[in-house]
């Protein structure tokens, strides 16, 4: 101890002593090291964090039901209801949510906000406590329309009240029903999707209240939108559980075989689930490449800093040789070394947590353009501050531990007398740390090409519709507690007095525009077609009215669009993409068919070119729109295409709906284009952050390379004025010093672009397109390197190339 202490007390002074060394050292590691924990961060929050709040999280697990072509299905409001009463056995708890857009009003303006709609015994199943107040009693999950009563979030609380804890018992206003506030969740609880900060839950029983549309969801089992929890009892497994869900749905197969057919259940760990089970894979796809991106920029620093140790070893060769001399061990000098290492790699890893709080602070105010909200919750916590410990303790170790193997080893001769041995093994070690310098930065480089020129590639899709001279904007009126009367009539008139406005060509309204991230389906039956075996008859829909086509700039390929007469007394008709048409009908005439959904025979009326529904990504899908007036959506989205400026135009969008209605809520008021954003989310973080990380990785290299050729050319001045004053020219000297770099950029280049070639395999399935762009990448990257690395070795050799021989010649 009393040594380690010792060798403590000279690496401090050493660091004391070396101040611009220090520095160097410290900020090349704290921005890799910070970057790793931030990077590190998103996945905890994304993949690893237990569910905050709850006691006992591995316990919780998601209860989905499962259809043909559909592995992650919601549930029914009837179907939680049956399962939570016949799985006693099992569970000690089952809970059902459901995300909710509740509007208020807060000063002048009203506002459209998430919430949840939770059953009573959700609190309790989580094993959540309130902050203040209580949270739902048992007999208020019976009675439909009874106990308006709230449960704020924590979120909410401080927003809305400036976290005043007299707020239990006063009412909120909430689409227009006053609602006691009872309790309020705790700091940190977010539901069971923790990116989300509802503003209040609400009773399941209130459901018809806050959601009109889904006032008859008690009796119809064949709605589906309901997630469930469960808490399994002690001693029960995932796989038991799944069985007795197993048995329940053939019970209820028997006694409902309309709504089960073909249907069953999976349950999965609330911690396996991550956002939603259908995109973990996708989760931990993408959060394994960005992962593996910045532990490649963590491995170059640390060879930067490596180099930098052993140009620093070569400088004190003498003193190790001293010390090897009067009787210290080569253990003890190792030993010292490495404490000088782990010295360096403790500082720079508590200036990285400064940096990775700077960067979590950038990341949670990202606000996910989707309706519910998503916002990250990235902190740093125990489990982050661990990854950060571990990262710089093995960090100090790769950078520290090759140099202090070298040091420890001088010829001790030529060292005591201050010189470099012939074929000097360090220079060989240089050699080789500038290599895998080159190969790493090619990996890292061409990974964040790839995935810039991805995000370039999905701004280029042809996504279906033409996003130019339209805005939007989304308004409920049922949350202001209209009925579908008064709504039918807010929005004819609406849209009676845009069509009016100058310049406006086309005006029109869909439930869900594409490309929001999610998207409505429905389980379709076509006379004369026999699904496959497994084959998924579920087709993804949206409600829209007459010109709404028109709106979008979505052409019609055969066919007619809605008119006014489609309305809820006329027969049922439906617009349908080509790809539906193909599947379905190929090579026929697809206008005139007949497609029965929920009972009902829609006949086809028109067909539109396919497009991009979901998101950028997916390939072609069948797709099919109903007239609003017969699938009934009391929320809609209002798309406005016109010749007028954009900024005028949303100022007229506001003004004629607040014309209508003062108190209502205009959400998402902003041109067409921007709702592009949505889908580009995912390619704009993925590109924005491996871009920056590229660039990092760039001037990294460089600077390395700078540093040690600056270093080399120091060791070999007196060579170099051999050599001037034996004839050699400038250009002589400039070819000499920077051939030598060149020869080890060049290979770390064939190296590193054989990694990337690998690291490309993994990762093209996240990738929207492989074709020149991606040629282009791996030409670019080792161009843009071996051009950034002629420069940093220019630099040196034009000062050698300067060297005055008769000083040089004298130089020791």
């Amino acid at each position: 101890m009393t040594s380690l202490l010792q060798d403590l007390r000279l690496a401090l002074r050493l660091v004391v002593k070396s101040p611009l060394f220090t520095s160097v050292v410290v900020l090349t590691m704290a921005i890799a090291i910070g970057l790793n924990t931030t990077v590190f961060a998103a996945v905890e929050a994304l993949l690893l964090r237990p569910l905050p709040g709850a006691t006992q999280p591995e316990r919780i697990v998601q209860l989905y039901r499962t259809f043909p072509g559909i592995t992650w299905g919601s549930n029914s409001v009837p179907h939680y209801q049956d399962v939570r009463e016949r799985t006693t056995d099992v569970f000690s708890g089952v809970a059902s949510w459901t995300f909710s857009t509740f509007s208020l009003s807060a000063g002048d303006r009203p506002q459209r906000l998430t919430g949840q709609v939770v059953s009573a015994n959700f609190f309790s199943t989580l094993g959540v406590r309130p902050a203040l107040g209580r949270f739902f009693l048992p007999d208020e999950d019976v009675g439909r329309g009874a106990h308006p009563v709230v449960v704020l979030g924590d979120g909410g609380w401080r927003r809305l009240y400036g976290a005043d804890p007299g707020v239990i018992g006063t009412t909120i206003n909430l689409n227009g029903r006053a609602m006691e506030i009872v309790g309020v969740a705790p700091a940190g609880f977010r539901g069971v999707l923790h990116l989300v900060d509802p503003i209040a839950y609400v009773p399941l029983m209130q459901l018809g209240e806050v959601q009109p549309e889904r006032a008859r969801s008690f009796e119809n089992r064949g709605n589906n939108f309901m997630n469930v929890v469960a808490r399994l009892k002690d001693g029960v497994t995932p796989a038991q559980a799944a069985d007795r869900l197993t048995a329940v749905n053939n019970e209820l197969a028997a006694a409902y075989p309309d709504d089960y057919a073909k249907s069953g259940t999976t349950v999965i760990l609330q911690s396996d689930a991550g956002i939603h089970p259908s995109v973990r894979s996708a989760q931990v796809g993408l959060s394994a490449v960005i992962l593996g991106v910045v532990g490649i920029l963590l491995l170059v620093a640390c060879v930067n800093v490596s180099n930098l140790f052993l140009a620093r070893a070569r400088d004190r060769s003498r003193e190790m040789a001293v010390r090897l001399a009067i009787g210290a061990t080569r253990r003890q000098l190792l030993r010292q070394l490495m404490v000088e290492s782990l010295l360096f790699a403790v500082l720079a890893g508590a200036v990285g947590i400064a940096v990775a709080f700077v960067g979590i602070g950038l990341a949670n105010k990202i606000s996910i353009p989707m309706e519910i909200g998503l916002r990250p919750d990235l902190q740093l916590n125990p489990t982050v501050l661990t990854f950060t410990a571990l990262v710089t303790l093995a960090a100090g170790l790769l950078f520290g531990l090759a140099p202090a193997l070298q040091a420890t080893r001088p010829s001790l001769v030529p060292a005591l007398k201050g010189e470099a041995p012939a074929g000097d093994s360090r220079s060989r070690v240089k050699q080789g740390l500038i290599v895998a310098q080159m190969a790493l930065s090619i990996i890292l480089l061409t990974g964040a090409g790839l995935f810039v020129s991805n995000l370039r590639t999905a701004t280029q899709l042809d996504v279906g519709f033409n996003m130019d001279d339209a805005v939007m904007a989304s308004v409920a009126p049922s949350l202001q507690g209209y009925d579908r009367p008064r709504t039918e009539a807010f929005y004819n008139t609406l849209l009676e007095r845009l069509r009016q406005t100058r310049g406006v060509t086309a005006v029109g309204m869909v439930d869900q525009l594409p490309l929001a991230l999610s998207n409505s389906d429905s389980r379709v039956e076509i006379p004369g077609y026999v699904p496959a075996e497994g084959e998924g008859m579920n087709v993804h829909y949206s409600s829209i009215t007459p010109d709404f086509l028109a709106a979008m700039g979505i052409r019609l390929v055969a066919g007619r669009d809605f008119t006014a007469r489609d309305d809820s007394s006329a027969a049922r008709v439906m617009i349908i993409n080509e790809r539906f048409a193909e599947r379905f009908w190929p090579g026929e005439d697809a206008v005139g068919r007949t497609v029965r959904r929920g009972g009902r025979d829609h006949t086809v009326i028109g067909v539109v070119p396919t497009g991009k529904y979901v998101s950028l990504g997916e390939e072609p899908r069948a797709f099919m729109y109903f007239a609003q007036q017969q699938a009934w959506s009391a929320a809609m989205q209002i798309v406005v295409r016109s010749r007028n400026d954009p900024a005028a135009l949303l100022a007229t969008l506001r003004t004629e709906i607040q014309a209508l209605d003062p108190q209502m809520p205009v959400v998402d008021l902003r041109p067409l284009a921007a709702h592009l954003g949505t889908a580009l989310m995912p390619a704009r973080i993925a590109g924005g952050a491996l871009g920056l990380f590229g660039i990092i990785g760039l001037l990294l290299a460089a600077i390395g390379m700078y540093g040690v050729m600056a270093h080399t050319v120091g060791q070999q001045t007196r060579e170099i004025g051999i050599r001037m004053a034996l004839g050699s020219t400038t250009g002589a000297v400039v070819r000499r010093v920077m051939g030598q770099g060149l020869r080890q950029v060049l290979l770390g280049c064939a190296i590193g672009v054989a990694g990337a070639a690998g690291a490309f395999v993994l990762i093209r399935g996240v990738l929207y397109g492989t074709g020149s762009m991606t040629i282009a990448t791996f030409l670019a990257a080792p161009a843009v390197l071996v051009a950034v690395a002629a420069l940093a070795l220019f630099i040196p050799a034009r000062r050698a190339s300067r060297i005055d021989a008769q000083v040089a010649l004298r130089y020791d």
